[in-house]
């Protein structure tokens, strides 16, 4: 019996461990991640959850520059109460270079029906390992939701890895990722918008903007891609492209498709064709570019080759 007992206290602590939460508690100004005192349990390792969520309005960004833990079962949650109500309140994890961070389960911007989240990463290593996934607005509600802002560092997932905008854990869910310049480099096995998968599940609103700096931008790498595939009445997608610097001299890769499948659906606002004027050019959008099933924005053929092919023509039939 003492036997029995004794079996009965130790699979409780067992499951007491492996589903502990350690909280982000720091306030004040910006803190790191390596700070013990910033932490309700101590600095997290991989048999918590983690969770950044403000339970108050002096709430502390948290700052990863070293390597972190791998969440192989485990979660990591970004996402609280916004105290002032503003976006800029709302619990912030920000990647610099030197810190690095595994993901084998779920990263989770934003949490529940009113809690935002946001992502940061100016530099550093988000590995999305297995299966794992990255879910940019999870469970959440219209105006709320999760932010992914990357502007350096580099996103290295696995084949089957995935990366969400929008329709992440339940329908109705919002979020939005902005790739700002060239210097980051982002691959996953699985990116959609919108949804969740190739067959619309959990249909929500993603946007997903590529800020391109001097005619460039880094471009997402996926194995797959769906953007609303099913064209679900409850999923809205937008694709935002803005510019900054020398106008566009080439064709612009935003997403390549490193498989042979197409990509499955297209941006509510942004069909095949669509037309984006970047500092003064007009560019045609195109679901079909590249090897035949990238996302790209092409460039219109100089005038002057235009021009200069009518010439010889003319000279020929002459």
């Amino acid at each position: 019996m003492k036997m029995k007992s004794l079996v009965i206290i130790l699979v409780c602590l067992m499951a007491t461990s492996v589903f502990a939460t350690n909280s982000w508690k720091a306030t004040g100004g910006e803190q790191y991640w390596s700070e013990a005192s910033g932490w309700t349990a101590g600095i997290p390792d991989d048999s918590q959850q983690i969770k950044l969520a403000n339970n108050s309005g002096n709430f502390a960004p948290c700052i990863l520059n070293t390597a972190a833990v791998n969440l192989v079962t485990n979660k990591l949650t970004i996402g609280g109460t916004a105290s002032s109500g503003l976006w800029a309140d709302s619990p912030l994890l920000t990647i610099v270079d030197g810190g690095s961070i595994g993901i084998g389960n779920e990263l989770q911007i934003g949490d529940s029906s009113s809690k935002r989240g946001r992502l940061v990463q100016t530099g550093g290593t988000l590995n999305i390992t297995g299966t794992g996934k990255v879910e940019v607005g999870y469970k959440s509600v219209a105006g709320y939701g999760g932010t992914y802002t990357i502007s350096g560092g580099t996103v290295a997932g696995s084949e089957t890895s995935k990366l969400m905008v929008g329709g992440g854990g339940a329908a109705n869910s919002e979020g939005v990722l902005t790739i700002q310049g060239s210097a980051a480099s982002i691959t996953v096995g699985f990116f959609s918008v919108g949804c969740s998968d190739s067959v619309g599940t959990y249909a929500g609103t993603g946007r997903v903007a590529f800020e391109v700096v001097n005619g460039n931008v880094s471009a997402i790498n996926a194995g797959k891609t769906y953007i609303d595939p099913l064209g679900a009445a409850n999923s809205i997608t937008s694709l935002l492209i803005s510019a900054t610097g020398a106008a566009p001299t080439a064709d612009i890769l935003l997403i390549n498709n490193t498989s042979n499948d197409a990509v499955l659906g297209v941006f509510d606002n942004a069909a095949e064709g669509a037309i984006f004027t970047l500092g003064g050019v007009d560019m045609t959008l195109t679901y079909a570019g590249g090897d035949g099933n990238d996302v790209m924005l092409l460039i219109p053929e100089p005038i002057t080759m235009v021009l200069f092919g009518l010439g010889l023509l003319a000279v020929r039939r002459k």
